[in-house]
């Protein structure tokens, strides 16, 4: 299949008409600098719920989409290259226990910090607006990429991934909401063949 399925194309109009929603709730057009701290809290919810609903559009229609073969580039090594490799992420700490936090850092500092309040900045979550619409403006780019990844991680072995079912899917709007309820099945659907092909 080389083009989206009618559902996948109904569910992302539906998701550009939600994120719309959002864009007039935080007045994203005026591009404020701050925005009340409750209203920021239901955009972060909202795009939270929106962003799986679309990573699992994207999946399934990469998941339809049929790939040409990657033609296969020869390359070589150099001598030099083949011992470690320091980047940025070598040296930084992924642990969370409080040993790793730092000297400086204990469990009572995290626990005693005051909540703050007041106005929160709006950029973050503006950028985060913007990023899912231009994510849903060319929609068939994301799925040819995510498709060659899904390839690979289906050579490489790994299990077929997992779409649990949503949770307060009542919050969203009620088309959205069905949309929602339906894609983990038609993705465990989809992934059905993903043992199997070879």
């Amino acid at each position: 299949m080389s083009h989206p399925s009618a559902f996948v194309t109904h569910g992302i109009a539906q998701a550009q008409r939600a994120l719309a929603n959002v864009a007039v709730m935080t007045n994203a057009h005026l591009t404020p600098t701050t925005l009340k701290r409750t209203l920021a809290q239901r955009a972060r919810a909202e795009l939270a719920r929106l962003e799986i609903i679309i990573r699992r559009l994207l999946t399934l229609m990469a998941l339809g989409l049929v790939l040409p073969p990657v033609p296969v580039r020869a390359f070589s090594v150099h001598p030099s290259c083949t011992g470690r490799i320091e980047t940025k992420a070598s040296g930084r700490l992924t642990g969370l226990s409080p040993r790793l936090l730092g000297p400086d850092m204990d469990g009572s500092a995290l626990v005693s910090a005051p909540r703050a309040c007041g106005p929160v900045p709006a950029a973050p979550i503006l950028a985060r607006l913007a990023a899912l619409q231009e994510l849903l403006a060319a929609p068939e780019a994301h799925a040819r990429r995510l498709a060659r990844t899904l390839e690979r991680q289906r050579k490489a072995g790994d299990a077929a991934p997992m779409a649990l079912p949503m949770t307060r899917t009542h919050r969203l709007p009620p088309e959205l909401g069905a949309i929602a309820t339906a894609l983990p099945e038609l993705l465990r659907d989809a992934f059905k063949s993903w043992e199997t092909s070879g």
